[in-house]
């Protein structure tokens, strides 16, 4: 009997260890397989970044190797320049995206080109700059012809690691008034910083402009001729109606323009 019950006291001693290293066994078998599955995983995330470094490799090389010409998409058109081009500005943002030597992602358009989320016709403008300088030329950038542009100009400038086009007082911006012509300086628009009429010297919108591209105020040019005309003399409150009848219209520009009048 004793025998006996030795017997059953070591197979319950069997059956405990058997039971204990299933479970210890069971466990290491979880940790390796979820160590597994993060080698896995790891291994799958290195291989895409590995395929897009190559992708990007490969596009540079589609437009640098054996090429001095270099091709890009901006704001949706395709647009060319020359290396030497580029290197008149080699330290910019621009010349290293485009020579392939900026740290910064790229974006890359459906056909593999560079894409640069910037106006084509500012572009262009500093496009053809860059083709004109010298080696050992001062680089100065000059605002588009059109004055209006030169604040959203400059600011591509910026993004672009490139110092910005230089502004005069003496600008001369043209507007479409009441469906007449009317020019003026920068300096007169500017006589009141914190007015809506300095922030015509921005207005960049198309829904602002009229066929021409011309920025549009829908105001009567005469009463805006004469606003112009006391601002020109360097007054800056208290405007003046041209005349009593005038007066309540006169006025309501002011208002909208954020000036103030008598």
């Amino acid at each position: 009997m004793v025998y006996l019950l030795n017997n059953d006291i070591c197979i319950k001693d069997i059956l405990a260890d058997t039971t204990t290293s299933a479970s210890i066994l069971s466990g290491a078998m979880t940790d390796y397989q979820k160590q597994k599955d993060e080698l896995t995983k790891a291994q799958e995330q290195f291989k895409t970044e590995r395929d897009e470094f190559e992708n990007e490799k490969k596009i540079m090389e589609k437009f640098l190797k054996n090429s001095d010409v270099i091709q890009f998409n901006v704001g949706g058109e395709i647009m060319y320049t020359s290396r030497a081009s580029l290197l008149h500005v080699a330290n910019s943002t621009l010349s290293k995206k485009l020579l392939g030597k900026s740290k910064e992602k790229l974006s890359i358009d459906k056909d593999g080109n560079i894409f640069l989320d910037f106006n084509p016709k500012l572009f262009r403008h500093l496009l053809e700059q860059l083709r004109l300088f010298e080696d050992g030329e001062k680089i100065v950038f000059y605002p588009p012809l059109t004055p209006i542009l030169t604040i959203p100009f400059n600011n591509m400038l910026e993004k672009l690691g490139l110092t910005p086009a230089p502004m005069s007082d003496d600008d001369i911006f043209t507007f479409n008034v009441g469906d007449e012509i009317i020019a003026t300086k920068r300096k007169t628009l500017n006589r009141i910083p914190n007015s809506k009429l300095s922030t015509l010297l921005s207005m960049n919108k198309p829904s602002d402009m009229d066929l021409n591209g011309r920025p549009f105020l829908d105001y009567d040019p005469k009463l805006f001729r004469h606003l112009l005309t006391q601002l020109q003399s360097e007054q800056t409150i208290n405007f003046e109606a041209p005349s009593i009848e005038s007066k309540t219209a006169f006025n309501a520009m002011l208002n909208n323009l954020g000036l103030k009048h008598k």
